[in-house]
């Protein structure tokens, strides 16, 4: 999974100017959108903006399936690759409201055969990616058990002592995934689904629960020649090497959710309202770690969270090379932005570059 890059948000949803006649000219969010993507040709996917209330802006460009003309609508289904992070990390929230952990819990209490140099990481450090393990010890699709992946993990080597400083890891947000199983004694699955989506109503997210029609799901096209020739279809994410109930652990807990833009709305209500308390959301938005000492990105729980002129903003991104997503909203103002691609595109910035040119959220950096 890739890590994030950063977003200016947008929040106008119209600007006022004159014409040559000194008549008002409106022009709404959707018709600068629109003017943008008539300069983003490669751009294959959907882009979804709005409130708790309304949706501003919905539209697809491409299709889902080249092969079949298939165009992409709010209910088509993608890899949401390392946008599953703040799910994990919401999936420890409620272990938390449950009473089955705290954040200051280290490795020693769910993993007793962990080695000395990693026994005393906590939960929090994981979340906020200060832990020092590695980002990725093999890759996305490779068979590997739960116990193999933790047995691999703890032999590694730690980039630094934990709660040193940040490195974006895959791994420790995989072991997230194998702790809420853990003390929940369900699949990691099953938890997100009893505690997030279902709760949320949303319908299509998940591995392999979702009941739909296999069809809504995005094929992820190679246009850069990553894994196979520029162009080539590759299917969809849950017709790749997985095991019988997901990913296995190199993907799952840090990547590879699967859901739709509908779902993201859903997810995006219910956050807003009462999915977690109110002491839970002051933890996961708190700017726990900053990303270096030039970064204007800091690390919440599962979250990077940036501040902006409209206050702060929570933002995850993620992708495989073939499927992308980003995803971001502010957190005191009610405004989501979610972009979501099944073909990679030389730079995933270049459309938010585009934003942040005719778009007016501004960054703020201390």
């Amino acid at each position: 999974m890739i890590k994030l890059n950063i977003i200016v948000l947008p929040l106008l949803f119209f600007i006022t100017g004159c014409n040559n006649n000194n008549n008002v000219i409106e022009e709404t969010l959707e018709s600068k959108i629109d003017k943008i993507m008539e300069q983003e040709k490669d751009f294959n996917g959907i882009i979804y903006i709005g409130s708790v209330e309304n949706i501003t802006y919905s539209k697809g460009f491409g299709y889902s399936n080249r092969e079949n003309k298939m165009e992409f609508d709010e209910n088509t289904v993608f890899d949401i690759g390392s946008v599953t992070k703040p799910f994990t990390g919401i999936g420890i929230i409620k272990c938390k409201e449950l009473g089955l952990l705290d954040y200051q819990d280290t490795l020693e209490k769910f993993f007793p055969e962990v080695p000395e140099d990693k026994k005393n990481i906590t939960i929090k450090q994981l979340l906020t990616h200060s832990s020092g393990f590695v980002d990725v010890i093999g890759n996305d699709y490779e068979e590997i058990s739960k116990e193999m992946y933790l047995t691999q993990s703890f032999d590694t080597q730690l980039l630094f002592s934990p709660g040193k400083r940040y490195e974006y890891s895959n791994v420790g947000f995989s072991i997230l995934g194998i702790i809420i199983e853990t003390v929940s004694n369900k699949s990691y699955e099953e938890f997100l689904s009893e505690q997030v989506f279902l709760p949320s109503e949303m319908k299509t997210a998940g591995y392999i629960s979702p009941d739909y029609d296999d069809t809504i799901i995005a094929n992820g096209y190679d246009d850069l020649g990553v894994l196979s020739t520029p162009g080539a279809n590759l299917g969809k994410p849950n017709e790749q090497p997985w095991d019988i109930d997901g990913p296995y652990w190199h993907l799952k807990g840090n990547g590879g959710l699967l859901m739709s833009a509908n779902d993201i709305n859903q997810y995006y209500k219910f956050i807003k309202a009462d999915l977690i308390d109110e002491v839970s959301k002051q933890k996961m938005y708190t700017k726990h770690l900053r990303e270096d000492e030039t970064s204007i990105l800091y690390r919440g729980f599962g979250w990077g969270i940036l501040d902006t002129n409209k206050g702060p903003a929570a933002k995850h991104n993620g992708g495989n090379g073939i499927f992308f997503a980003d995803f971001a909203y502010l957190i005191e103002e009610d405004l989501f932005v979610f972009l979501a691609s099944n073909a990679y595109r030389e730079s995933q910035d270049d459309l938010l570059i585009r934003l942040m040119q005719e778009l007016t959220i501004t960054i703020v950096n201390d």
